[in-house]
């Protein structure tokens, strides 16, 4: 078969010319068996030829009948003719063959199974044709073309002749289907109906043409109705037709009307049918000016349109002429056996898998693509595959990586029709896998590998690792600094080998002169890959670096790298990231990250330490007490809060810092509110108040301080700073104010007289309303207090009242004897419930709760 495909291959790269655009539609190969090419070809010449389903039967020059199968094995060799054999007849079921010999007059038909019918016989004149009849098996009939032709068949007493017609030269050819018998003479075609055994038409030889024994008449039946006739440069297409009405019995009851005349450019050497009413023809063309030509095969239609013309490359096409060529068509697949005297060519109706090899051929691998797409039920599962890899690398060839890098997105998936059948679904997955892995070494070698990544797949199939691993080497190789971030953080971590992409990426940042944008962003990416290698505490020392928030991501997740933040300022750093959520980071795990370090640490930028400790401090007063000293002066620095309220918040709630340290701080800086309330707390409350009075001047304050105080020498001391002092409104407000905290009479009585002062009467109101109030007050609590006197007093006396019980088994708390003893002993009971002989009692209380 290898030959036979070799042999293929070389006549069709003879018949078709590079610059052919038309797609042909037959394909060429040659038959070399070796018994075909030494026993036939070399030794004779063939001379005829007549395929069957079955068989390929070949007549030589020197009278041998060669049966083959298709292969070209000889399966029978029959001697017998004397001369060249004329022509070859087998009959419909295959069983019989037979041949003529015109140098020796003579006709043989031997049975291929069986030799009940074999015969021979001579003829007086010489034998162009012969023609077994279709049913020749059962009737033992056929037709013998002389120089006139006979209807032979099986008679009672032997066999039976019929002229049929005689009297015009040598019968060339005949034809026979069904009921209808043609034949070719010098003078043209004619058609006999075998049932009323007449003669229904005659169609003349074309005047002008060549000498019909140089270019012979061929004939074939295209089907039971339609006979075509190849005779020089014309095809004839002739309808047998039946007439719907006769007013003579004696005349025919069919004719014959041709329905078309086609002429082509070249003679005609053979003829046969081909699907769908089409006619292919072995055309001859004359030597130009002595130099010989190739035969041509060339298929038309009815209407005479050609479909596709080839030349035909065959041996010994130098010598021959016109009828030196033979041409037999195998009527269920149509393929075309083409004979010269030394050659045997087999022109085959091309299917799709051919139509795809002239697509390639043609690089019109789209094209290709498609058929397989629309037909797939017609090829196998990875002809799409095989398709597109040669696509792949026309395209490479040519340079267009981007389309080629598209299309194997396109062509090397798994569609859903795929996942649905799961026999199938594994062995494609893996034939897939290789096409891509075989496409990322070809980008690799054209250094193109970037222009592919975008479209490599992460699943179905899923590539080995060193394909993904090569990808993002890749960008590096490249320069696409970006690109190589995005594959790094897009693609799943486990489909590639950490540390391989990490070494590449070292060598790059070693070795490449890199702006300071492209190294950060590269540090970036290798800090990324530190993380996926699981080397936590490097990533986390490059994210430092970058002052990359991810340093906060991977600490949350991993609280065993908060040891490695000690040392080359990684806290400060770390606030400069975002000094918020480090500061959170610092005070939600301060067991494993000391107040201590990261004071130390960031105690040099004010403005961290302020925020640090304020936040812990709010977080937990008691934690970093002993940062309280310092807190003083970085609230007075930086609490920008209306009225220091920070600054306040932190004075009284905090022990840790020393009181004085403070007041010094606060009168620097002139915070007089949190003068004042150091100075209370130092036992000052005179010169807070004084304070209050004079320098801030807010007698409300003075007013709520003596309050909170309590004092009488600082309710003196307020009267008398108020009377005294210019400002009528201090005693308008101590008026409105001092309720019952002091008797209004001596806040009236140190009023100078004739001291003018603002809405006296509404103040005196006022005082007059506080003190009714606070009778009113009084008397009410007293009545309720002497209620709840009354019922508790009563609810006392019930108590007392009420019986204790004492059963016999109760025991003395002092002596442990019994209570009733029948001794006629008085007994105390308590109210707790413990019982003492009268006598025991020692004390004014229960003993035994008082232990």
């Amino acid at each position: 078969m290898a030959e036979v495909e070799e042999a293929r291959e070389e006549v069709e790269q003879e018949c078709y010319s590079d610059d052919e655009e038309v797609e042909p539609s037959l394909k060429y190969g040659r038959n070399v068996k070796a018994q075909l090419t030494s026993v036939i070809f070399k030794n004779s010449q063939a001379t005829c030829i007549t395929v069957n389903e079955k068989f390929i039967v070949l007549g030589d020059f020197r009278g041998q009948v060669f049966v083959l199968d298709h292969g070209g094995n000889i399966n029978r060799q029959i001697n017998a003719h004397r001369g060249p054999v004329t022509c070859l007849s087998v009959d419909l079921d295959g069983e019989y063959v037979a041949s003529c010999s015109s140098d020796d007059t003579s006709v043989v038909i031997k049975g291929l199974y069986s030799m009940e019918r074999d015969m021979s016989e001579s003829y007086p004149s010489n034998v162009y044709s012969v023609e077994l009849g279709p049913s020749f098996s059962s009737q033992h009939h056929y037709i013998v073309g002389t120089d006139r032709l006979t209807y032979n068949e099986k008679g009672f007493f032997g066999l039976k002749r019929t002229l049929i017609h005689s009297g015009e030269g040598p019968i060339w050819t005949t034809k026979w289907r069904r009921n209808f018998i043609a034949w070719a003479n010098a003078l043209g075609v004619k058609v006999y109906h075998t049932v009323t055994k007449k003669q229904i038409t005659r169609i003349g030889r074309d005047p002008k043409s060549p000498s019909p024994a140089e270019y012979l008449c061929h004939l074939y039946w295209h089907n039971d109705w339609t006979l075509i006739i190849g005779w020089a440069s014309s095809i004839k297409i002739c309808q047998v037709r039946q007439k719907s009405d006769t007013d003579f019995s004696a005349l025919p009851t069919y004719y014959v009307e041709v329905l078309n005349n086609i002429y082509l450019d070249h003679f005609i050497s053979g003829i046969g049918p081909q699907p769908d009413n089409k006619i292919v023809t072995l055309g001859y063309i004359p030597p130009d000016e002595g130099v010989p030509c190739l035969p041509c095969v060339r298929i038309t239609n009815f209407d005479g349109a050609e479909l596709s013309l080839d030349e035909l490359s065959i041996k010994g096409f130098e010598t021959c002429n016109a009828n030196s060529y033979k041409i037999s068509v195998l009527d269920y697949d149509h393929h075309i056996y083409i004979l010269s005297p030394v050659d045997l060519v087999i022109a085959k109706p091309r299917d799709l898998n051919d139509r795809i090899d002239w697509l390639i051929s043609k690089a019109k691998y789209e094209d290709a693509l498609n058929i397989v797409t629309e037909t797939p039920a017609t090829f196998t599962p990875f002809k799409f595959i095989d398709i597109g890899a040669q696509y792949f690398a026309h395209l490479r060839d040519v340079g267009e990586f981007e389309k080629c890098a598209r299309n194997c997105q396109k062509i090397l998936y798994i569609d859903k029709v795929d996942q649905q059948n799961n026999e199938k679904i594994r062995e494609k997955l893996e034939k897939i896998k290789d096409a891509w892995e075989v496409e990322i070494l070809a980008f690799q070698k054209f250094k193109k590998l970037h222009v592919l990544c975008p479209y490599i797949p992460v699943k179905k199939p899923r590539l080995d690792s060193w394909a993904y691993e090569l990808a993002l080497s890749s960008f590096l190789g490249a320069a696409d600094w970006i690109n190589f971030e995005v594959f790094l953080t897009k693609w799943p971590t486990d489909l590639y080998r950490p540390e391989t992409v990490i070494n590449y990426l070292v060598k790059v940042l070693n070795e490449t002169k890199l702006e300071s944008d492209d190294k950060k962003l590269l540090l970036k990416c290798l800090g990324i890959l530190y993380e996926y290698h699981e080397d936590q505490v490097s990533a986390l020392i490059i994210y430092i670096k970058l002052s990359d928030k991810r340093a906060f991501e991977i600490l949350g997740r991993h609280h065993r790298l908060f040891q490695s933040l000690s040392g080359d300022d990684k806290i400060l750093k770390l606030m400069k990231v975002n000094v918020d959520a480090a500061i959170n980071l610092f005070i939600n795990n301060t067991e494993k990250i000391p107040v201590s370090m990261v004071a130390s640490s960031i105690k040099s930028n004010k403005k961290y330490y302020y925020k640090y400790l304020d936040r812990l401090f709010e977080f937990d007063p008691e934690a970093g007490f002993e940062y309280h000293k310092d807190m003083i002066e970085l609230y007075a620095e930086f609490d920008t809060t209306k009225g220091k309220t920070k600054l306040m918040t932190f004075l009284r709630e905090s022990t840790s810092y020393p009181i004085d340290e403070a007041y010094r701080v606060c009168q620097e800086r002139k915070f007089p509110e949190a003068q004042v309330y150091l100075l209370t707390r130092m036992g000052h409350s005179v010169q807070a108040l004084s304070l209050l009075i004079d320098d801030i001047g807010d007698i409300g304050q003075a007013i709520n301080f003596c309050k909170e105080q309590d004092d009488a020498e600082l309710w003196d001391n307020l009267l008398t700073k108020a009377t005294q002092s210019n400002k009528s409104s201090y005693i308008t407000d101590l008026l409105q104010n001092i309720g019952t905290h002091i008797n209004p009479k001596e806040l009236i009585a140190r009023i100078p007289n004739g001291k003018e002062i603002d809405n006296l009467r509404d103040s005196l109101v006022k005082i007059l309303c506080d003190y009714k109030l606070q009778i009113d007050l009084s008397q009410g609590c007293k009545r309720v207090f002497v209620s709840d006197t009354v019922k508790l007093s009563q609810k006392l006396r019930a108590l007392g009242k009420r019986g204790v019980m004492v059963d016999d088994d109760s025991q003395c708390q002092n002596c442990r004897g019994i209570i009733v003893n029948g001794e006629g002993l008085d007994v105390v009971t308590y109210f707790c419930g413990h019982v003492f002989h009268q006598i025991c009692i020692t004390k004014d209380y229960c003993a035994s709760c008082h232990k």
